[in-house]
């Protein structure tokens, strides 16, 4: 990376900008903004209160976040001993998770096994495939309103997440996802060079 590149890098994190490098890696801050996209953290709404707004009661809480990768698609939010199928989330909110009632939840089924959650994975190296250590899984990041997978949250260490943030890994870019690695299609080209980096600041 250029000195300029680089400067204009930590500027633009400390002001909340998501940077894009070739569309693919980005650089993510705490306040986590896309263009048009409501984008929420999977580990920050495990814990939320599921309420009803026919009863205004609590169900439950969220105790766990089945996604498929293949797909690129959250299924379902963990509620005690039932599925909530993400289309029958009525909205995901900063305290708590609304649906129109208990009627919407489902008794757990095999699909479920095959899922990945948000209790079993983070930890995980993820690799290029030359065997570069790009960082280590902690988040998944996706559309509260659709549902759909935007993006891996990597950190890199305390200095590298406190100096510019955390990077988000575009799910397109994983190859192959085992228990303890994964592999991601990435090389010298996609760390920006001389390329233009837009600004996508929401």
């Amino acid at each position: 990376m250029t000195r300029e590149y680089d400067k204009w890098m930590r500027s633009s994190s400390s002001s909340g900008c998501i940077i894009f490098i070739n569309q693919a890696i980005i650089l993510v801050p705490n306040n986590i903004q896309g263009e048009g996209v409501n984008l929420q953290k999977g580990r920050e709404i495990t814990g939320l209160p599921v309420v009803s707004l026919a009863s205004g009661k609590e169900i439950g809480s969220v105790d766990d976040i089945l996604w498929s990768h293949p797909d690129l698609k959250i299924r379902y939010l963990v509620v005690g001993e039932h599925y909530l199928p993400f289309p029958g989330i009525s909205a995901i909110g900063t305290d708590a998770v609304t649906i129109s009632g208990p009627e919407v939840l489902e008794e757990p089924d095999e699909e479920g096994l095959a899922l990945k959650s948000i209790s079993q994975t983070g930890g995980e190296v993820v690799l290029t495939e030359d065997g570069e250590n790009l960082g280590i899984l902690k988040d998944v990041l996706f559309d509260a309103v659709k549902g759909e997978i935007k993006g891996y949250e990597l950190s890199t260490g305390v200095v590298g997440d406190l100096l510019s943030g955390r990077m988000n890994l575009s799910p397109e870019m994983v190859l192959s996802w085992g228990k303890e690695s994964i592999i991601a299609r990435y090389n010298d080209s996609d760390r920006g060079g001389q390329d233009a980096v837009p600004d996508m600041q929401g």
